[in-house]
């Protein structure tokens, strides 16, 4: 009777933990990508500050906020090494949900498209859950460094991205040549 209770028990955690892996009842649908809005305001009000936005950033050349946006940019270093930045150009407070240790990755391509390398085919991360928020405006940038050794001949591109849960965000991608 106690071997036919305990195996019952276990029938039952075995089920509740794979029932429950990988869902979430707060957010819904795991994207990978939570937008959180710190004030409680009614649609009609959200879209006239929107308008009113839209309106402010054509004054001030394209410079102001832009409206539902996350806006990735590469640059190149006195180091020779590129920083790839993603800037919150959202009117909220935005959370990226990685699964791993691995915050981006990037591929170089040759002029026909091909990867001729990826970063994460390379690397090694650490399987542990993780966030990064950025408020309004702000950003966050990596130094990306392409790994000495290898031959990247015929290399015509670095594409960028970060790689939270739900897929790749914010890709961007610029010329090597």
């Amino acid at each position: 009777m106690i071997k036919r209770f305990f195996a019952f028990m276990m029938l039952l955690f075995m089920i509740s933990m794979t029932a429950s892996c990988g869902m979430s009842v707060e957010h819904g649908e795991d994207s990978g990508v939570e937008e959180v809005n710190n004030e409680s305001q009614n649609d009609e009000e959200d879209s006239k500050e929107d308008s009113k936005e839209e309106e402010d950033s054509k004054e001030d050349g394209g410079q102001g906020i832009v409206a539902g946006e996350i806006e990735p940019s590469i640059t190149k270093n006195e180091n020779g090494q590129f920083v790839y930045t993603v800037k919150n150009q959202t009117e909220k407070e935005v959370t990226f949900e990685f699964s791993s240790s691995q915050r981006y990755d990037y591929a170089v391509k040759n002029s026909s498209g091909e990867t001729i390398f990826l970063y994460s085919s390379a690397a090694a991360f650490m399987q542990v859950l993780g966030s990064e928020t950025l408020a309004q405006g702000e950003e966050l940038s990596y130094t990306i460094e392409l790994p000495p050794g290898e031959d990247f001949e015929g290399a015509a591109s670095l594409e960028v991205w970060l790689t939270p849960k739900g897929g790749k965000k914010a890709p961007i991608s610029t010329s090597l040549k």
